[in-house]
């Protein structure tokens, strides 16, 4: 099993998938996977759940504040991610179409197993991530949503509110 100790990620018109590369320039083997507008936009509804359970600070603030609190945090990790725009060299492998991507928590680490389908129930790949880290890949994730224009939602956590209708 392959550990994912960073992240690149492609958005490909084309192809209507965003290319999640693990480990492209840190040394290690490097993989591809395709995400399907399918599961990433599941995954996109997941993370906000995740976020909800697992969040002290959300979890413990008044029931009509959480989303902004989750907004906040997830906005605090996204200024300080570091991402760079660099070139993607093609990988000789390819990549793989992934079709399950699971999310743990434990001891305040998200641990991420990628599946493929093809290795019966084991994961092909594993990462493990602090919140902050978790939030910044989701970041990605949704800016790949709206760069092929997958109907995510605006905002990850902050749900849209009608206009207020006044009668007179």
């Amino acid at each position: 099993m392959l550990n994912i100790a960073s992240f690149t990620f492609q958005f490909d018109a084309a192809e209507d998938r965003i290319r999640l590369i693990g480990n492209l320039s840190n040394g290690q083997p490097r993989i591809d996977f395709w995400l399907t507008r399918r599961l990433t936009l599941r995954l996109v509804d997941a993370y906000s759940k995740i976020v909800q359970q697992t969040s002290r600070r959300v979890s413990e603030s008044p029931p009509e504040y959480r989303d902004a609190m989750a907004q906040f945090e997830h906005d605090q990790a996204r200024e300080k991610m570091e991402a760079t725009q660099e070139q993607v060299p093609d990988n000789e492998f390819g990549a793989q179409l992934l079709r399950r991507i699971d999310i743990s928590f434990r001891d305040g680490r998200y641990q991420l197993k990628f599946f493929t389908g093809d290795e019966g129930d084991e994961p092909l790949a594993i990462s493990v991530l602090t919140y902050p880290e978790l939030h910044q890949v989701f970041h990605l994730i949704h800016g790949g949503c709206e760069t092929l224009e997958w109907a995510a939602p605006g905002e990850l956590f902050l749900k849209q509110q009608p206009a207020s209708r006044v009668l007179q």
